[in-house]
């Protein structure tokens, strides 16, 4: 999923190129580079975010946790970052849970964005991927959180 991210950046990358240069030398842009950008910034996102998670680069501020860890021990900080780890699961699992519907409805009636004769792309991959992507989120917190447990118990 972070392979596909980094391409699906290339691929902006590319497209906003040629809609830049096609403008300039041109005159005429390329059809659907806001739309599909739009969209290739939160598919990235979400393809991301669970691998974010697993090598604990998602952002956020440690500092509270290490005064903790010196003050009261690595019970007390393992046990916040228990209590962190399961609230991310739960919030992502809840987006997952509302994204569901959607990707369902967008598959069966066929939403799409852009303007129709211009350029048109269906949301339902957009929609799949931020279903995904929350559920391995979700997934990689829990997994986290489990490895929280173990420590606490000495494991």
């Amino acid at each position: 999923m972070d392979a596909l991210g980094a391409l699906i950046v290339l691929g902006m990358m590319i497209i906003v190129n040629i809609d830049v240069f096609g403008r300039w030398l041109f005159d005429s842009p390329l059809a659907g580079t806001f739309e599909l950008t739009e969209m290739g910034i939160v598919a990235v996102v979400y393809l991301q975010l669970a691998h974010t998670i697993r090598v604990k680069r998602l952002t956020r501020s440690d500092t509270f946790l290490n005064f903790l860890a010196r003050v009261r021990g690595k019970a007390a900080d393992q046990s916040l970052r228990l209590v962190f780890n399961l609230a991310g699961t739960l919030m992502l699992g809840i987006i997952a849970y509302g994204q569901f519907p959607r990707l369902i409805d967008a598959w069966s009636r066929g939403y799409y964005k852009g303007n129709v004769g211009i350029f048109t792309a269906p949301t339902w991959p957009l929609e799949g991927i931020m279903f995904v992507g929350a559920v391995a989120a979700a997934i990689q917190f829990l997994l986290l959180a489990a490895r929280n447990a173990k420590a606490l118990r000495g494991g």
